[in-house]
């Protein structure tokens, strides 16, 4: 009987049945990987045939990306009695009253929202991003998607002479009288003056280097268009965890014309680099969402990993393993 009402519920929010994935993610924007990234999990799953919907009134435009509707997911909180709400790391509480809840560290817990971290449950299941984002102490499970687009960063033609100088700023603003004469001109990336990602793209082609004070993804899409990256290391930036994650490519820690050039001949290894990084990783999701299934005793999660391997039997020994 309740299995009915259940299904009756969901229809009148959109779909046809509840999703397995409810991802209560912010509307699109591509100011924000964070943002970016919950919505592209959310295609992801339902491109391995895993049901996932987001709860954001707006998607990339042209995106296959799934809706649900929040507000009446509030009002009738049971309709997710088997289904899974990934929650941002920001999120206070469990604002949709959801018996199985993810935690997603895109950030730091309290970075943005310092109440967040004391209102996480006790049976949460996490995920971080990054190594760095995860407190000492809490069990989680690492899934860094791959967020650049690389049909809009990409390397320039060859030969493309560069000029100029790109310095990026959004939580931290760099010191200008900091930067050596020679660094010139330049010019200010921020969000208080957004640029859209073709654009970016283009003055990543055409500029010498981007200067980062500040963890951003502006700096693996800089570096996909070959362009050097130049890191400001300061109290407030831990850049240890962006080398390490990198490789070292295409990044310098001083205004040092030689160490610029060696950072640009670096950063051709990068794309490469990157793309092997993100190497199957719909085995990865499919191997999260088995986990989580075993986790909360949700059977037909459980299942993902086996379904998965006998729809890519070719794959199977690569999977295995991860």
């Amino acid at each position: 009987m309740f299995g009915t009402i259940v299904q009756r519920t969901a229809v009148a929010l959109g779909l046809r049945r509840p999703p397995a994935f409810v991802i209560d993610a912010p509307d699109y924007t591509y100011l924000s990987s964070g943002v970016r990234c919950l919505h592209a999990l959310c295609d992801r799953l339902n491109a391995l045939g895993i049901s996932a919907a987001v709860t954001a009134r707006r998607v990339a435009p042209g995106s296959p990306t799934t809706r649900i509707n929040r507000k009446a997911l509030r009002l009738a909180p049971r309709t997710l009695d088997q289904s899974v709400v990934i929650y941002p790391e920001i999120t206070v509480g469990n604002p949709l009253g959801a018996k199985h809840v993810v935690r997603y560290l895109l950030n730091k817990p309290g970075f943005f929202n310092a109440r967040a971290p004391k209102s996480y449950g006790e049976r949460d299941y996490f995920l971080h991003f990054a190594e760095e984002f995860v407190p000492a102490g809490l069990k989680s499970r690492l899934l860094r998607l791959p967020l650049v687009d690389t049909s809009v960063f990409f390397p320039p033609q060859p030969g493309c002479e560069r000029s100029g100088f790109l310095l990026y700023s959004h939580r931290y603003r760099p010191d200008l009288d900091q930067i050596p004469d020679w660094v010139r001109p330049v010019t200010m990336v921020s969000s208080n003056a957004p640029r859209d990602p073709p654009t970016l793209a283009n003055l990543y082609r055409q500029s010498q280097a981007l200067i980062v004070g500040e963890r951003t993804a502006a700096v693996s899409e800089a570096l996909h268009c070959h362009c050097p990256v130049v890191l400001l290391p300061h109290s407030g930036f831990n850049h240890a965890p962006v080398v390490s994650s990198y490789g070292g490519c295409g990044l310098v820690l001083k205004f040092e014309p030689d160490e610029l050039v060696r950072a640009r001949e670096s950063a051709a290894a990068f794309p490469a680099r990157y793309a092997a990084r993100s190497e199957d990783i719909d085995g990865r999701i499919i191997e999260v969402v088995a986990d989580v299934g075993q986790y909360f005793n949700l059977t037909a999660l459980q299942a993902a990993r086996n379904n998965h391997l006998r729809a890519t039997p070719e794959k199977s020994s690569t999977n295995a393993s991860v």
